[in-house]
């Protein structure tokens, strides 16, 4: 049988594992609320036996290790549902942007701007003599050039916004990056000794939840307890060493930037996330005045066959450029077929010639941004410059401007295959930009459900439960005591046959 004294060793054992085991305890209490923390638990085991040749006798209890309670599984589920959300939040927030730039369906509108234009010119059909509503016809036509162009310049500042925005997200990754491989070294370093770096590991896991909102990311662990995390097949983080990115143009000069392997100079092939979000609301097309690919429209001399081959069939993968594409299309063709009209009509000073609308820049086609009202209308003397008339037989010859409210209900324009009236073409932009927006926030609205069920299911594992913890706390505590007074019985025991013994007979 075991010695007495070997007693001892089986209390302290005991208290030892109660202490460590308070520890981690009171360690998970304090960080009960501390993001990405994960609860631990000391993994207590009976110590190996002695073997004494008639039998093992037992030696107490050991700390096997101080364990993480994590399920793998579940982080990967919650990071690509968080890839997910963060693409559908990223276009949802832009498309938001856009709808209060449009301002529709209120007063500031190009909807009610192009009604008032269009009422003016029947109130000029009406008495085309009058100067007063005359002064009508240019101040509405300043009108809808002055909100154009303010809903192109709001446009702009949105994409250059974005441009912005997604420069900072590459930094950030950069910087998540550095801190993932620095954190795989402290890791694989406090490792070496068979111990768990568990505070080190819930940091890297928070960082690398962080970035899987911004982008779609592989992640690989090691036997070492390093991760390597990779993009479209390519290593951002390689243990100890990461690859940067770097905030490139996107085409040739182009404003619009684009990540790009800072080595390589080649684009990182994002699929998701927020900044895939970013990207696609911005628009992966050339950023430059007059880009085709922006929304610019390649016109040619004949308004005609512009309007035969300008279409409005949207990409959902380039929101901001596809609707400015939507909206160029109708400036351009409205503007240069009331030009083409208006040429033709005779003002009351019998001028002809004119164009109604001119460009800001003439290097620049018609779109929103480069038009303006002729200003040879200025003035009282620029108000007879008006053409209301095809004759310029005196007075009331208003068939000019009857032409031109006849305009308005042609079928001039081409969406989705279909030939359309000015105001069902804006309709069908405007239908577009909603969709899209109703999607994005309806795939973002369900995304939250799905990360927020992930992150339950997480809680529900790796949270903190105040009441297991106080359960656990008493437990250890009552456990350390016990073993204190196994302490004091052996001693007693010791002190009976020490002091107690031998002494008849003195």
């Amino acid at each position: 049988m075991g010695s007495t004294f070997s007693s001892y060793n089986i209390a302290v054992s005991g208290m030892y594992v109660s202490q460590r085991g308070l520890y981690v305890t009171g360690h998970n209490i304090s960080n009960a609320n501390t993001p990405g923390y994960v609860r631990q638990q000391a993994m207590i085991a009976e110590y190996p036996p002695a073997n004494l040749g008639v039998g093992q006798v037992g030696l107490g209890a050991e700390i096997q290790e101080t364990r993480q309670i994590r399920h793998r599984f579940l982080d990967n589920m919650y990071r690509n549902e968080s890839e997910l959300l963060g693409h559908a939040q990223a276009r949802a927030k832009v498309v938001g942007e856009i709808e209060t730039i449009l301002g529709e369906p209120f007063d500031v509108g190009l909807n009610k701007v192009m009604d008032r234009f269009f009422q003016a010119w029947h109130e000029l059909s009406k008495d085309p003599d009058s100067l007063t509503t005359r002064v009508m016809v240019r101040q509405r036509g300043v009108e809808f050039a002055n909100r154009v162009n303010q809903i192109g310049m709001q446009l702009e500042k949105l994409q250059q916004d974005i441009n912005t925005e997604i420069r900072l997200k590459i930094d950030d990754i950069n910087g998540m990056a550095t801190k993932i491989a620095s954190l795989n070294r402290e890791i694989s370093l406090n490792e070496l000794g068979d111990d768990n770096a568990n505070d080190l590991r819930d940091q890297r896991n928070l960082l690398l939840d962080e970035l899987s909102k911004l982008m779609d990311v592989d992640i690989d662990h090691r036997p070492n307890g390093m991760v390597n995390v990779s993009i479209g097949g390519l290593y951002l983080v390689h243990g100890e060493d990461t690859e940067k990115i770097k905030a490139g143009s996107n085409k040739p000069g182009s404003y619009f930037v684009d990540p790009k392997w800072e080595k390589m100079d080649t684009f990182v092939n994002i699929r998701s996330g927020i900044l895939k979000g970013l990207l696609e609301a911005r628009g992966e097309v050339a950023g430059y005045r007059g880009s085709v690919e922006n929304g610019s429209p390649p016109e040619t001399g004949d308004v005609d066959s512009d309007a035969a081959t300008f279409t409005f069939d949207p990409d959902p993968a380039n929101i901001i450029p596809e609707l400015r594409k939507g909206l160029n299309i109708m400036v351009n063709l409205l503007t240069r077929k009331m030009n083409e009209m208006h040429r033709e009509g005779i003002g009351l000073d019998s001028s002809t010639g004119l164009d109604f609308f001119t460009k800001i820049d003439d290097g620049l086609p018609f779109e929103m941004g480069n038009i303006r009202v002729n200003p040879a209308f200025d003035g009282d003397d620029g108000l007879n410059k008006i053409g209301a008339s095809l004759t310029g037989q005196l007075p009331g010859d208003n068939t000019n401007a009857e032409r031109i409210l006849a305009f308005r209900r042609e079928a001039f324009f081409i969406s989705h295959n279909s030939a359309v009236r000015v105001d069902d073409f804006y309709h069908s932009v405007i239908t577009w930009v909603g969709t899209t927006g109703d999607e994005a926030g309806g795939l973002a609205e369900s995304q939250s459900v799905l990360v927020a069920q992930t992150q339950h299911k997480r809680d529900a594992i790796s949270a903190v439960s105040m009441d297991e913890e106080m359960a656990n706390m008493m437990k250890y505590q009552h456990a350390y005591n016990a073993n204190a007074k196994v302490i004091n019985a052996i001693d007693q025991m010791i002190d009976k046959v020490v002091n107690g013994m031998g002494i008849v007979g003195r």
